[in-house]
Formats: structure tokens, sequence, C-alpha cells
């Protein structure tokens, strides 16, 4: 979600340095796309890293309910 959010400030980002009245504004916007850019990168890092680090599933073996090992002689 966030690397999206990121991605549309770049894309807005370009739009408006196409539209610029001038080099200065061009150039500021195109070093704002370019941290955009940076940003979105680092949110999709942050989100596999995040997710490497939660526990793997447990699932459950077997479905009839008793436990290996388990004696109920």
């Amino acid at each position: 979600m966030e690397k999206a959010y990121w991605l549309s400030r770049k894309r807005a980002s370009l739009k408006l340095a196409q539209n610029a009245a001038n080099a200065e504004a061009r150039l500021v916007h195109y070093d704002l796309a370019g941290r955009y850019s940076v940003k979105a990168f680092s949110a999709e890092t942050q989100a596999i890293d995040l997710a490497d680090a939660l526990p793997r599933a447990i699932h459950a073996e077997g479905t009839s309910g008793s436990r290996k090992g388990s004696s109920d002689d």
C-alpha cells in the first residue's frame, strides 16, 4: 500500500516536471520524483523484511485429533 502511494507521488511529480515553466522548477520536480522512487523501493524492502520476520504458519497435522506418541492404554 505504501509503495503504491510513493509511486503515485512519483508519477505526479514527473507530470509536474513536464509542465514546469522553467528549468529550475523542472529540476526540482525531477529531484522529488527520484526521492519518491527511492521511498517506494524502501517501502517494498521493508514489507519483504517484515514478511520474513513473521513466524511460519502453523498447520495441524492429521484430522483424528490424537497426538503422536500419546498412549491412552
